[in-house]
């Protein structure tokens, strides 16, 4: 039997997967469009920080999709703990002065720095919301209005859409060969 109770947080977890996801979207849409307006192009280290982002998302989706299950939890954990790995990474090769940095920065700390922190929140996050036990009630989850089933669509939509790009503009920068360290164009422009 459902009480209100479980109505409740079952509304507030599906809130929190849309926000994280949202934000996460929203995060590799601005690192795209970084990319083509500014021409920062990304390194082989933002390339895999990004796929770490995709990773999250695709945990995400799987919880607003099919229900809430410590299994998609743990894809969004390891995709978020990966990329603070790859970020951490990519700070420690800049952080001696004097060895420059990799693009310009975003509200004073640069992309890959606010990769690590945007990792580390969805991973404080999602962790939370993985112990809270109600959710995982067989009988609890369904797709429920309209509405959210047509929102559920569209953010998968954009993540494909956006994956998408992102594999032809790494195509067009590397080929079929590993990425340069420091890309400085496309293949064509070269």
């Amino acid at each position: 039997m459902r009480t209100t109770d479980d109505i409740t947080i079952n509304k507030i977890d599906k809130l929190c997967n849309i926000f994280e996801l949202v934000l996460v979207i929203a995060i590799l849409f601005l690192s795209f469009a970084f990319q083509i307006i500014y021409h920062e192009l990304p390194c082989p280290l933002c390339l895999f920080q990004r796929l770490g982002f995709f990773g999250i998302a695709l945990g995400f989706l799987l919880n607003l999709r099919f229900g809430f299950r410590p299994s998609h939890y743990s894809v969004v954990i390891l995709s978020a703990l990966y990329t603070s790995f790859v970020a951490l990474r990519q700070i420690a090769l800049h952080i001696v002065p004097g060895t420059g940095s990799y693009g310009d920065p975003v509200f004073g700390f640069h992309l890959y720095t606010w990769s690590f922190i945007i990792a580390m929140v969805v991973l404080t996050t999602t962790t939370c919301l993985l112990s809270v036990d109600r959710q995982y009630k067989k009988s609890l989850y369904h797709l429920g209005h309209y509405f959210f089933k047509i929102l559920v669509h569209g953010l998968f939509a954009v993540t494909v859409l956006l994956l998408g790009l992102n594999v032809i503009s790494v195509y067009l920068e590397c080929g079929f060969k590993a990425c340069p360290e420091n890309p400085t164009g496309y293949q064509q422009d070269k």
